[in-house]
């Protein structure tokens, strides 16, 4: 393959290497990793959705929904700073931005998933995909505070239709897959997180501001509610009854049923405990790194992007090894609990940056099998009702709300580390709580 011009480092002429400090070094190095992790990520993303018997257009268009939805929906973070120069927003009303935003979500996204059930997901996922585009422009085009505060408030239901239906769509599709499509489901989310930050410095660097980033968003979520309308989405295949009839879901007693399903709700527990290790524990990481160890800025930067490295590689071999063995879900997750709980110690009693920075990719490399396990698992207790799944996990949608303010606190009143040790206790949770193989077999 052919190397654009892009991809190479200008001549530096007359600098010698001595008169670098070691940030510089570590900061170049850092952009040809970054070159040549977009290449690999490419490549990988390839060997995954395209070396397939089922490749479809739905299918790749349901796939991109959520790396489109984590490079859109890191525009408001990534680009914070666009949006307060432009409204000349407090810190009170940022916060109150997303905290709107999270509240509609716990409110409303379970009772989506719920009434989806019901039917195709079809117009759920078009209609969400439009909620998604409105938002945007709202929040490109107004500057009242008021008509900002209802265009987040919608952008977190119509996201869980978007989205979240469109994962459940894939599920719904191929639930003897369950594993592997939340697999390859998660990587794409991490490429779209990888995605953001670039996006948004690029629109910055052309000086176009905040409502390029909305408008841009926009006729991207457009164009994805276009592409799936022309697009035939098949039914579950479960919902179904024994006469080979179409079975009526009666959705307040399908819930009431999951609802007592004990190990149906440890799975959907267990899919929410990563939260424990996401953005939440890097930011405190950070923290750490700086506070603790005196890290520079570009050093914690290369740290959390190892970390990602971690989690790429993880999710990549977890595919290969479903792919190609019979191993088990339960089994194997333990195993990265164990894993990542090796790393997380680690990194606790290391006063090294380089041992932490080690420690780190240990952790991310058996955390990032944590979600698309559990969820996979989740799925699996009631085929065909992919939505009643979704709002049982969505109950538990307030622990991701209370979880930085709990953590802000402790690490307020006993330090950074402190904060860094209470989220480490993740993988001893999932060892707590994964259920054990012969009861799955016998319920």
């Amino acid at each position: 393959m052919a190397v654009s011009p892009g991809w190479c480092r200008p001549a530096q002429p007359d600098i010698s290497v001595r008169h670098l400090s070691q940030d510089m070094i570590i900061a170049i190095a850092m952009d040809d990793e970054a070159h040549i992790l977009t290449r690999k990520v490419c490549r990988m993303i390839q060997r995954i959705l395209f070396n397939t018997r089922k490749i479809s257009p739905l299918r790749l268009t349901l796939f991109g929904t959520v790396l489109l939805d984590e490079l859109i929906t890191g525009f408001p973070v990534v680009g914070l700073p666009l949006l307060r120069d432009q409204l000349g927003l407090s810190y009170g009303q940022i916060g109150l931005l997303f905290s709107v935003e999270a509240l509609s979500g716990m409110i409303f996204s379970p009772i989506i998933s719920l009434l989806s059930d019901r039917g195709s997901k079809r117009w759920w996922v078009i209609g969400g995909s439009l909620g998604l585009a409105i938002s945007l422009v709202l929040m490109g085009s107004t500057h009242n505070f008021s008509l900002l505060l209802a265009a987040f408030a919608l952008s977190s239901p119509a996201g869980s239709a978007a989205v979240g239906l469109s994962q459940a769509t894939l599920i719904d599709a191929a639930p003897q897959e369950s594993t592997q499509t939340m697999t390859r489901w998660t990587l794409m989310g991490s490429v779209g997180d990888l995605l953001s930050p670039l996006t948004v410095a690029a629109i910055a660097s052309l000086q176009l501001g905040w409502p390029a980033l909305c408008w841009l968003g926009a006729a991207i979520w457009s164009g994805v509610a276009l592409i799936l309308s022309l697009q035939h989405f098949p039914r579950p295949a479960e919902v179904v009854n024994d006469a080979g009839t179409a079975a009526s879901v009666k959705l307040w007693a399908g819930l009431r049923e999951a609802l007592r399903d004990p190990v149906l709700l440890r799975w959907a527990v267990l899919s929410l405990i990563p939260t424990m290790m996401d953005e939440v524990f890097l930011g405190f990481v950070a923290l750490y790194l700086h506070d603790v160890l005196h890290a520079s800025q570009v050093i914690i930067g290369v740290a959390l992007t190892v970390s990602l490295l971690g989690s790429l590689l993880g999710l990549f071999t977890l595919d290969r090894a479903f792919r190609k063995s019979h191993i088990s879900s339960v089994r194997l997750l333990s195993w990265l609990a164990l894993l990542s709980l090796v790393g997380v110690i680690g990194f606790l009693v290391t006063r090294s940056i380089w041992l932490a920075t080690a420690g780190l990719f240990v952790v991310h490399l058996g955390v990032a099998g944590w979600y698309p396990i559990a969820k996979a698992q989740a799925y699996d207790r009631q085929p065909g009702r992919s939505g009643t799944v979704r709002a049982v996990i969505g109950l538990g949608a307030p622990f991701e709300v209370v979880l930085p303010g709990l953590v802000g606190i402790v690490a307020g009143r006993f330090g950074a580390l402190a904060g860094v040790g209470l989220l480490g206790l993740a993988p001893l949770l999932i060892l707590l709580l994964v259920p054990k193989s012969r009861k799955i077999i016998q319920s």
